[in-house]
């Protein structure tokens, strides 16, 4: 009974050095699983820990036939419990290796929508920039237009005002001329009335020189 009872220990041993082997294999590999097969990897160890769970029942199980105080016994009773401790190191360890894998993924998100927030932000910036100077554009463009538009006035009123000028000149032109002619005309009839002048002048001597001849020769 105690050399069967050992030597299917010793299976246990070994299926429990196998399936724990594969178990650190695989939560060392879980990093390395795609994420969207990471949930089923995960299911795999846990029912592999599950099985060298029920492995280690066993054991415990076939401990107690051997002869109580039995070196034997007390051998594997510490190896016994020396495995359990390892099966939950490896409980911890998958848990860790999932949070850390969590973690890693809410980065990832958390990476993914600040990106793309950053993105947007750029994007909303980028669309802000662009009203602006649109703005800008549509500003400095209806100021050229209203440039243009108060250039041409001007330039309007500066030929409105060239115009008045020219007839200004114009008829101080005509004025001047007019002026001349008056002054050529007042000069002739002031001439004419100085003849004249002279003339009456000159019979007013003659009618004296004649009425005192008359009066001479009368006396």
């Amino acid at each position: 009974m105690t050399s069967t009872t050992i030597a299917l220990l010793g299976q246990f041993e070994q299926e429990y050095s196998v399936n724990t082997a594969e178990i650190t294999a695989k939560i060392g590999q879980l990093v390395s699983v795609p994420k969207s097969d990471r949930p089923a990897a995960i299911k795999e160890i846990r029912n592999l820990l599950n099985d060298v769970g029920s492995l280690l029942e066993q054991m415990d199980l076939s401990v107690r036939d051997l002869e109580d105080q039995s070196p034997q016994r007390l051998k594997y009773e510490n190896r016994v419990a020396s495995y359990k401790t390892d099966k939950k190191l490896l409980d911890n360890e998958l848990e860790r290796a999932v949070n850390r894998l969590r973690k890693s993924e809410d980065r990832t998100e958390l990476f993914d929508t600040d990106e793309s927030d950053l993105m947007n932000q750029t994007l909303i910036s980028n669309t802000e920039t662009l009203d602006r100077t649109s703005r800008k554009v549509r500003d400095a463009y209806q100021t050229i237009v209203e440039t243009e538009h108060i250039g041409a006035e001007v330039l309007e009123d500066l030929g409105r005002q060239r115009e008045t000028i020219t007839r200004a000149r114009d008829r101080l032109r005509d004025g001047n001329i007019d002026l001349t002619r008056s002054n050529q005309i007042a000069s002739t009839m002031l001439h004419r009335i100085i003849q004249s002048r002279l003339i009456l002048l000159i019979l007013f001597f003659v009618l004296m020189l004649l009425l005192m001849i008359f009066i001479y020769y009368a006396i």
